[in-house]
């Protein structure tokens, strides 16, 4: 987790976690795109504005590494940024639940 971002949505509370998240994503969909972070749209698809499949699926993979939030491709490429953050600050938090009650460090899998 090399993303201060990332580290922030881990430390932030619950009420501040989906701002984080959301900061967090945008940064990471900006560093993607090759563009600013305020070009990425908040509620605009990821396959409308411009992510492939392959770029998609390492999305996944890094928001797994950074999180320990598993989200399925098809998700993160029907879903805009708004809905992708609320759903990481809540995933985030069950994570850390269930890893408070079962000592795990396992990600929180979305595709069940």
């Amino acid at each position: 987790m090399d993303r201060p971002t990332a580290a922030a949505v881990l430390r932030s509370s619950d009420a501040d976690r989906h701002t984080h998240a959301a900061a967090y994503l945008r940064s990471l969909l900006a560093g993607c795109l090759g563009t600013a972070p305020d070009q990425v749209a908040l509620d605009q698809p990821l396959e409308a504005q411009g992510f492939d499949s392959v770029t998609i699926a390492g999305i996944s993979v890094i928001i797994e590494e950074d999180l320990g939030v598993r989200v399925p491709i098809a998700e993160l490429a029907a879903s805009g940024l708004g809905e992708l953050a609320r759903l990481l600050a809540a995933d985030v938090r069950t994570s850390e639940r269930e890893a408070g009650e079962v000592g795990a460090d396992a990600p929180v899998d979305r595709s069940r």
